[in-house]
């Protein structure tokens, strides 16, 4: 049965001086289904992406003691379910401390703990930050660069490919026949995972390999979010950079600016 819950985000909040915070835990009150939950993140890899400077101990310390702290009154609103709205306002209230809550919200629920599972997944894990997400940030990031340096009209939407097979890119410059002569197709290659990485960067370079083979490839930048220089999945990344250049397309890092302007005036 489907049921209002409501829920709260867990930051953690180390320097009040700045106020700056990481999502690390999600609290949850669905009175109809009797429970009262929460999550934390339990790796300290997330929290050390945010302060890198902070000593992980801290973290863990803080952790360890608002955790416990969680499970006492999770105990009391077990034994007690008339105290969970109370419990849940208190819990939650404003105060100075590095565990802090966002505002309340409300949610309706037909599994309290699979809808848990989601808002930890959305607002901790990032689960809709997928490679394809990514890429549409990455490509509204260019379409404005485009559109400041006057280029808008000229790079809009357009499909490559021959016969059955065509595909979508983002920004394409036509010439006066129609025919696609440049392409600029931002592309997120800095998954963590470097299976997903090759996966992705292999697709793309199927497809110009297609586009050769039925002279249809135009010329083709590609603007790329990449790894770390030492990170794990950096030879996963320039295997698929070689492979796409191998393919006849130029590539450059997301952040060169210049190189992506002097490839789009071309046209």
């Amino acid at each position: 049965m489907t049921a209002a819950a409501r829920y709260a985000i867990v930051r953690f909040l180390p320097y009040a001086e700045t106020e700056e915070f990481a999502n690390v835990g999600v609290l949850l009150h669905a009175p109809d289904a009797g429970v009262f939950a929460f999550r934390l993140v339990e790796k300290w890899r997330r929290v050390g992406a945010f302060f890198d400077t902070l000593d992980r101990r801290v973290f863990n310390a803080a952790r360890k003691e608002f955790e416990g702290e969680l499970l006492r009154v999770q105990g009391v609103v077990r034994a007690t379910p008339a105290w969970g709205r109370q419990a849940f306002d208190e819990v939650t209230r404003p105060r100075e401390s590095m565990f802090r809550f966002s505002p309340a919200r409300a949610v309706l629920t037909d599994d309290a703990e699979a809808t848990l599972d989601a808002l930890f997944g959305k607002y901790v894990e990032h689960t809709f930050a997928t490679p394809e997400y990514q890429e549409e940030l990455l490509d509204r990031t260019l379409r404005t660069v485009l559109r400041r340096e006057g280029l808008g009209e000229r790079y809009r939407k357009a499909k490559l490919g021959a016969g059955a097979l065509r595909f979508p890119v983002p920004f394409a410059a036509t010439g006066d026949d129609g025919r696609v002569l440049r392409v600029v197709k931002p592309l997120h290659l800095a998954q963590d995972d470097p299976v997903r990485l090759l996966d992705h960067g292999s697709q793309w370079i199927g497809r110009l390999r297609h586009l050769e083979r039925h002279r249809a490839r135009p010329a083709m930048l590609f603007p790329v979010q990449q790894p770390a220089p030492h990170a794990d999945n950096i030879d996963a990344f320039e295997e698929i950079r070689q492979g796409l250049e191998e393919a006849g397309a130029t590539v450059v890092p997301i952040a060169d600016e210049a190189a992506i302007l002097r490839f789009a005036r071309a046209a």
